[in-house]
């Protein structure tokens, strides 16, 4: 299991592609700011048209995904200035929005977002206000499949649900292989200095991980290490140890059965007290309330 792997798995990050737009001739879809935790995206199945962020204008085109991971406003549009009326029915587990009362149309995309659990593990990643995937083989085959999942079939949602989590993988990994990422984990994980100490903390959460130990895994002093990791991530390699641990905490919780104890000692705690008092500061709730 790789870093992406790991990283994707413990963070917990849920979504849904919920939304089905099917239009005809000329339309404009208005998007505000979403709310603190809520990044969105869309998936283009047929069809052209245009993106409006700030002061870019992007084309999209068939395959291609923006994916905007802190919910920036912009305007999607095609051949027109002027917002659509937009009615909506239900196209199986999708929310079906149409422009026309015509069965018919000659654009489709898919909609949804991703909730991350506190403002924390939305900058975990380090993305930008928004990404643009290009057509691809991976984006084509999820595509195929959503489309599908569009007629009524036994297990609709766990499929769909199942897709989101595969395309927010993918997002990540296509981000990582066009841009040279020179901050936050993933460039901590770039660079030879720190990787070793920020892979071992992403394998092993749980682990009594020191400042010295984690220094002497990077060939570096404590205070050099904990500088260069400040520098490159923004935080502190014991905040981001938090973060991996109240990650996989909340996921137990929210996965599994097993007894708030039992959880604090599998991500690292010795102390149920200490564990309460860390994960309320995380979620701002009790472990017994979060499951």
């Amino acid at each position: 299991m790789d870093y992406l792997d790991q990283l994707v798995r413990q963070s917990g990050i849920e979504g849904e592609i919920n939304i089905l737009c099917r239009f005809q001739g000329d339309w404009l879809i208005h998007h505000k700011q979403e709310p603190n935790l809520i990044g969105r995206f869309h998936i283009v199945s047929q069809g052209e048209c245009q993106i409006r962020l700030k002061d870019q204008t992007y084309r999209l085109k068939p395959g291609d995904v923006i994916f905007l991971p802190y919910g920036e406003e912009h305007v999607i549009y095609h051949g027109t200035d002027t917002e659509t009326q937009i009615t909506k029915t239900t196209q199986g587990v999708f929310t079906l929005h149409r422009n026309s009362s015509s069965e018919s149309a000659d654009f489709e995309m898919f909609c949804g977002y991703f909730r991350y659990l506190n403002v924390a593990q939305s900058l975990l990643f380090n993305l930008p206000q928004w990404h643009l995937a290009g057509n691809n083989d991976s984006i084509m085959a999820l595509l195929k499949l959503l489309r599908k999942e569009t007629e009524d079939n036994l297990g609709n949602e766990v499929v769909v649900n199942a897709l989101c989590n595969i395309l927010f993988t993918y997002l990540i990994r296509d981000y990582l292989q066009h841009h040279q990422v020179n901050q936050g984990i993933f460039g901590a994980l770039q660079d030879k200095r720190l990787r070793n100490a920020v892979n071992a903390i992403i394998a092993n959460p749980k682990e009594s991980w020191s400042m010295e130990s984690l220094a002497e895994n990077c060939a570096m002093s404590r205070a050099n290490f904990i500088r260069a990791f400040k520098q490159k991530t923004g935080i502190l390699p014991g905040k981001f140890l938090t973060i991996m641990r109240m990650n996989m905490a909340g996921m137990l919780l929210k996965n599994t059965q097993k007894p708030i104890s039992v959880i604090a000692s599998e991500v690292g705690y010795q102390s149920d007290t200490h564990f309460t008092k860390v994960f309320k500061s995380y979620y701002g709730i009790s472990p017994g309330k979060y499951r």
